[in-house]
């Protein structure tokens, strides 16, 4: 299989707002979705970049599932991109039904930090989030 894993440029942000839709859609979170194009290419591509992306390229022909290294790939320019910017480890979440995935980080030698450690992820949106800003300027 031929693919190409290359830093994202402007012409993907339509396809890179189009997978955030599609993974919040299968993830039944699609009303979470709050990031617009316009953000996207301000905070990805603007004077100062807030994040960056990765994308693999794979031929139309070619495409199907799992098992053609393109994860493993991917997760290996992140780990060359970190260690440039001198960050000895990074962290991603994962959807805890996604045994593939899970079964695949661990043979690359990532560590569930959640059974090690017991950290529990947190989130705060909306209605919170404005309740709590607003406490900071009483």
């Amino acid at each position: 299989m031929s693919y190409v894993v290359r830093p994202w440029a402007l012409r993907d942000l339509k396809d890179v707002m189009r997978l955030i839709r599609e993974g919040a859609t299968f993830h039944k979170a699609l009303d979470q979705v709050k990031t617009t194009p316009e953000v996207l290419r301000e905070d990805g591509f603007g004077m100062d970049p807030k994040f960056g992306c990765l994308v693999a390229e794979v031929p139309p022909d070619q495409r199907s599932k799992d098992g053609k290294g393109i994860g493993t790939s991917l997760l290996s320019q992140v780990a060359k991109l970190a260690l440039a910017h001198g960050c000895s480890q990074f962290r991603f979440v994962l959807a805890n039904w996604n045994q593939p995935a899970m079964a695949l980080y661990e043979k690359l030698g990532a560590i569930n930090v959640t059974a090690r450690d017991n950290w529990v992820v947190w989130h705060i949106e909306g209605r919170a989030m404005q309740e709590l800003a607003e406490r900071v300027t009483q």
